[in-house]
């Protein structure tokens, strides 16, 4: 016999039979789950055989468990060996790292005083100069695109040629681990220990790779380093994410699939030239006249030759159809594929601008400039500041700057901004033009067009007002006049023309003429 289904609520407790007689708590919560359950659902979340293979293998990790050792080691090892193997994927790897981090950021001091400005700004371009910084931080944001995520320690090294004596010492992602991880500990994932709040305390870091294969001081007892010594460069896409895996890892399948396709399209080229000609006969393989021909046997051909031959075989060619008709198009499928993480467009990825026109050009660019503008400002919080901040309370000690003590410096003496290359312009006389346009009407000034383009715009009127010989206020006169129009000035109403006096032989002429017909001479 067939029973009534019984409801139950979202606390697992059973719901009335009828609303009658129920309270009014109780036919509202019931109403409620009638309303729920008329909802539409989404087809994505339907658990048919159609779908079941296409979400096998999704979970619901949380982010750092999502990026679990093994896992981020077995993406990192073969994103190494595609960029390794594939020359688009190396290509756009290089081509992001040279856009991104180019000649190197600059600094630029914000403190009122233009000479204190100046001369940390100098002090800290001869201090990159000593490290070479620029190098570091463009194989930072390489490591960044194809390892995930970037790893540096600020040290002391006395070998530096500055008098502030630190450096960067750069390390890979496998480097930041713990291979005895505490179980349950809270707030301690792999590589990273975090306080109650969770910032970071320390990052436990191998005193060499765990691949090596030539060193003997290899330790699995990790260095733990204070978290305001180290430069975590990664790309935060979840919340409570604090690893990260290559951000190429959506698109690893496909650079394989793009050296497979390569691969059996040049092999199938290859045996269609390997065989010259075949011989099709319609003799059993038993037959008398099969013994001209052994299986697979081969025979010397002349030159120009004239032959025939003998009744019964037809001579063929294999024809050669590699590569097929949609190779180039279904090759440049994957490797705009393989761009689109990191948002570059496809004649960057493949130095190919054969089928851009102008406009396409620039609206692609537009995506990926901004792109770049992001992980920019992703360096300037997560590594430049934090570097910036030890450095220059080792200089304030090692120079002497405002009394030599960086823990009475306020935060005004510290602010400071990055400058970063501008991005290159397809169309350099459209851009001045448009920033003529912006700057007439208002919208931007010269320090800002200045910052954009990656210079300090006080630093170059001193040396523009130094080239022209003339004073720097001058020099901000004569910028004044062409970037802004003059003040227009209200026009003075026109002078009243004044009555001519009249000459003394009119005036004699007049009376004796007693104004006759009204005619009023006036003139000699």
């Amino acid at each position: 016999m067939a029973t009534t289904p019984i409801l139950l609520d979202h606390r697992g407790d059973p719901l009335p039979r009828s609303t009658h007689g129920a309270s009014a708590a109780s036919r509202r919560e019931l109403e409620f789950w009638k309303q729920r359950a008329l909802r539409a659902s989404y087809d994505a979340a339907g658990n048919g055989t159609e779908y079941q293979n296409i979400w096998l293998s999704a979970d619901r990790l949380d982010a750092d468990s999502a990026h679990s050792r093994e896992v981020r080691h077995t993406l990192i090892s073969r994103s190494r060996y595609e960029v390794g193997s594939n020359g688009y994927a190396d290509g756009i790897a290089q081509t992001y790292a040279n856009d991104l981090v180019g000649i190197g950021p600059t600094l630029r001091m914000q403190t009122g005083s233009d000479g204190f400005n100046r001369m940390v700004e100098l002090e800290w371009f001869r201090w990159g100069k000593a490290i070479q910084l620029r190098r570091k931080l463009w194989c930072m944001a390489h490591a960044k695109h194809v390892d995930g995520e970037a790893f540096a320690v600020i040290r002391r090294n006395p070998n530096v040629r500055h008098a502030v004596k630190i450096d960067l010492r750069l390390y890979e992602a496998e480097q930041c681990q713990t291979p005895l991880l505490p179980y349950g500990e809270v707030g301690y994932i792999d590589g990273i220990k975090f306080d109650e709040f969770g910032n970071p305390e320390w990052y436990d870091i191998l005193n060499e790779h765990p691949g090596t294969t030539n060193s003997v001081r290899f330790s699995l007892k990790p260095e733990r380093v204070r978290a305001e010594m180290v430069l975590h460069w990664f790309k935060m896409r979840r919340p409570g994410q604090h690893r990260a895996v290559p951000e190429c890892a959506s698109t690893l399948n496909a650079g394989a699939a793009a050296r497979r396709w390569r691969e059996a399209t040049l092999a199938g080229a290859e045996t269609a030239a390997d065989f010259t000609m075949f011989v099709k006969t319609q003799f059993q393989p038993d037959s008398e006249e099969m013994q001209y021909a052994a299986d697979f046997s081969q025979q010397e051909i002349t030159k120009r030759m004239m032959t025939a031959l003998p009744i019964g075989y037809e001579p063929f060619q294999m024809k050669a159809e590699q590569p097929t008709a949609n190779y180039s198009e279904f090759h440049k499928s994957l490797v705009n594929e393989q761009a689109r993480p990191c948002s570059m467009p496809y004649n960057k990825a493949a130095c190919d601008s054969s089928s851009y026109n102008f406009s396409s050009g620039r609206l692609d660019h537009s995506t990926y400039y901004g792109s770049l503008d992001v992980d920019r400002a992703d360096c300037n919080d997560l590594s430049l500041d934090r570097l910036f901040e030890v450095w220059f309370s080792v200089a304030v000690v090692r120079f002497g700057w405002l009394g030599g003590n960086p823990d009475a410096i306020t935060a005004g003496a510290r602010e400071h901004l990055w400058d970063w290359p501008q991005h290159s312009a397809a169309d350099a006389e459209s851009d001045a033009n448009a920033n003529k346009t912006r700057m007439q009407s208002g919208q931007v000034f010269p320090h800002q067009i200045f910052s954009d383009a990656g210079m300090d715009f006080e630093d170059e009127l001193e040396k523009a007002a130094l080239s022209f010989g003339i004073p720097i206020d001058e020099l901000r006169k004569r910028l004044l006049d062409v970037t802004l129009p003059p003040a227009q000035q209200a026009a003075l109403p026109a002078p009243s023309p004044k009555p001519q006096a009249d000459t003394p032989v009119a005036a004699v002429l007049n009376r004796l003429n007693g104004h006759t017909n009204g005619v009023h001479i006036n003139g000699n």
